[in-house]
């Protein structure tokens, strides 16, 4: 069970967000581990020198290795809160707008998560934004 707080967000249909989503975590947690949704167990991002390819509208990143062993053995602890960020694609859509959701699932809205949440915001926003400042030209 993870828990926590749901944060949803919401961006163009068209965008895919898992390389913003990983390039900013990467800056806060530089060792991250990557876990599809699908998958038993998770990968580190250093098998090569892309960012992990999510094959489903569902995936986790850990902020280490210690952090991704602690959520696969005992799930959401005290001493794991804030060490695991899922995210989900979601299907709920604004179609009027050309909108669909994203949820980002995490421990609190406090410290280094709070810092990466708010960063994913401002790409995904900064991102949407100037489609539509294209669009309009």
């Amino acid at each position: 069970m993870i828990g926590g707080t749901d944060v949803v967000l919401w961006i163009r249909d068209d965008l895919s967000p898992a390389d913003v989503i990983l390039r900013t975590i990467q800056r806060h947690w530089p060792n991250y581990i990557f876990q599809n949704g699908d998958d038993p167990a998770p990968f580190s991002h250093k098998a090569g020198p892309w960012l992990p390819l999510p094959t489903g509208r569902e995936f986790f990143v850990y902020e280490n290795e210690k952090a991704a062993h602690s959520w696969h053995e005992h799930g959401a602890i005290p001493e794991n809160t804030n060490t695991m960020l899922y995210v989900i694609l979601g299907n709920r859509r604004k179609q009027e707008l050309a909108l669909r959701s994203l949820t980002l699932v995490c421990g609190n809205l406090t410290g280094t998560m709070k810092a990466i949440i708010a960063d994913i915001d401002s790409c995904l926003r900064d991102c949407t934004e100037s489609l539509r400042l294209l669009e309009a030209a």
